[in-house]
């Protein structure tokens, strides 16, 4: 019988397990940035509702890469995503009003 080790993040609600170490720490630290960007909003933005800043902090975290492209001056890059599938049944669009 064979071993396998499987990691975990104590962030994650839904406790996903991983092969590697690596990618657990990858999800906890994006679960750090989503609940931090979504403190930030509360803080910054009055009329939001805290279920709605959590959707935004953890699709910002989800698309960290591509918003790092935006903000290197190619907001453009958001626009050309906007036609993809959905990932993990997650929307792409947020509307606050």
């Amino acid at each position: 019988m064979a071993v396998v080790t499987l990691y975990m993040s104590d962030r994650d609600p839904e406790k996903r397990m991983f092969t590697s170490k690596k990618e657990a720490d990858e999800h906890d630290k994006k679960l750090e940035l989503a609940e931090n960007l979504m403190e930030f909003i509360l803080q910054h933005v009055d009329s939001v509702e805290e279920a709605t800043a959590e959707r935004l902090g953890m699709l910002i975290a989800d698309n960290k890469e591509l918003m790092l492209q935006a903000l290197k001056g190619k907001p453009q890059v958001l626009l050309e995503t906007s036609g993809e599938d959905k990932e993990d049944g997650d929307e792409k669009v947020v509307s606050l009003g």
